[in-house]
């Protein structure tokens, strides 16, 4: 069991080992130096401290500048780059003037009488004329035709099935079951 072991990590590291050399022996003709490199100045400090201090070497004419050493100067040249600068595709749409139109204040709505607060009880008739009572709360009225109830009710009419009553501040009429006809 343990000579399994170990022939098996042999394996698995001889093949890893074996992945990791293909890329350096196979596509060595891929390569490319994706920038020359820079050669060393004679200055003190070397190519950095050029493109730090942003001054050319008054030696050193342009022409005589190794291909790097050129790349270097002429990026020390320009000015530098915001490194955190804000940038964005979005493009805000164009403003479209905006038309007022003035609105015409709602019209009020005409008011409306309360619903009847009278509960029909009964009615009786005499010879002379007949009388209805009705319930409010606790309260029994007795109500014949021209009576005002409670200053806003006013029995306009009494027929044998139907009472009509006058809502006094709007001028409106309700009318009221009263049962059948005597």
């Amino acid at each position: 069991m343990d000579t399994r072991r170990k022939l098996y990590w042999l394996g698995f590291l001889g093949v890893a080992g074996l992945l990791a050399l293909i890329p350096e022996y196979f596509f060595e003709a891929d390569k490319a130096p994706t920038q020359p490199p820079l050669v060393k100045s004679k200055q003190a400090g070397g190519p950095l401290s050029v493109l730090r201090s942003g001054e050319l070497p008054a030696a050193a004419p342009a022409a005589e500048l190794s291909p790097g050493r050129q790349q270097a100067v002429d990026q020390a040249s320009r000015s530098p780059a915001d490194l955190f600068a804000v940038h964005s595709w979005y493009v805000a749409p164009a403003r479209q003037p905006v038309a007022f139109t003035p609105v015409a204040p709602p019209v009020p709505a005409a008011p409306v009488s309360p619903p009847l607060p009278y509960a029909f009880l009964g009615k009786l008739d005499d010879s002379q004329r007949v009388r209805v009572f009705l319930l409010r709360g606790e309260t029994i009225f007795t109500v014949s035709v021209g009576d005002v109830i409670e200053g806003t009710y006013r029995v306009e009419r009494i027929s044998g099935t139907e009472m009509t009553l006058v809502y006094l501040p709007l001028n409106s009429t309700q009318s009221l079951s009263v049962g059948s006809s005597l």
